[in-house]
């Protein structure tokens, strides 16, 4: 069946893939088209990966997917959604930086339902400026991906090493987008970055996979 999904490869310093971040061919954004409930956008893109399930789970790969506060609402009401979810464990639900309430942590009601029903969270775009390092520290998120102007911005300072380190007291998988060149490749090395988006890979189709 034709969809309109492609994914980011996300791989290791070493080249390695390790994830595919899942995108729309119309839009990045992850909110619902005006009059598409929301739960439906949802519902599409974990039926879409479904008839992937094979494909992720033989290569130990795993799947990101945006959502934003509309569509974390969905999840944490619908027991359908759950279920399937259930049945998709490479899936993880990436929460944006101006998530409302973020650095709540888990006394987010939202954030502590996801959790609770063991749904595992990335965050991304940490370091746009909508919230600070609080959002880490609970230790919710498995991965952590860095705005990329915030990493274009400071990749060549002294502190860099610094900041990673301190994000890494709550997540060793930190991810950074559009990593280029030796010495910056050899910069995230020393930090122990985890991988680099869009760097390694060009985006692919998702129909394409097989």
């Amino acid at each position: 069946m034709k969809n309109d999904y492609f994914c980011v490869p996300i791989h290791t310093l070493s080249g390695e893939i390790v994830a595919l971040d899942l995108r729309s061919g119309e839009s990045n954004d992850p909110s619902a088209p005006p009059g598409e409930d929301p739960e439906t956008v949802l519902l599409n893109q974990l039926l879409t990966l479904e008839q992937y399930a094979d494909y992720f789970s033989q290569r130990g790969l795993l799947c990101s997917i945006s959502i934003n506060f509309q569509l974390a609402k969905a999840v944490v009401k619908s027991s359908f959604l759950q279920q399937i979810l259930s049945h998709l464990p490479f899936v993880r639900l990436k929460l944006s930086e101006d998530f409302p309430n973020l650095h709540d942590g888990p006394d987010n009601p939202i954030l502590r339902e996801l959790t609770g029903q063991l749904n595992i969270l990335w965050l991304d775009d940490l370091g746009a400026g909508d919230a600070n390092l609080n959002a880490l520290q609970s230790s919710m998120f498995e991965a952590v991906k860095l705005d990329r102007q915030f990493y274009l911005d400071n990749i060549d300072k002294p502190f860099f090493t610094i900041l990673i380190a301190h994000i890494r007291q709550y997540t060793n998988r930190v991810i950074v987008e559009g990593g280029a060149g030796g010495l910056q490749l050899e910069k995230l090395a020393a930090s122990k970055i985890w991988a680099v988006q869009g760097y390694f890979a060009p985006a692919v189709a998702l129909e394409t996979l097989y």
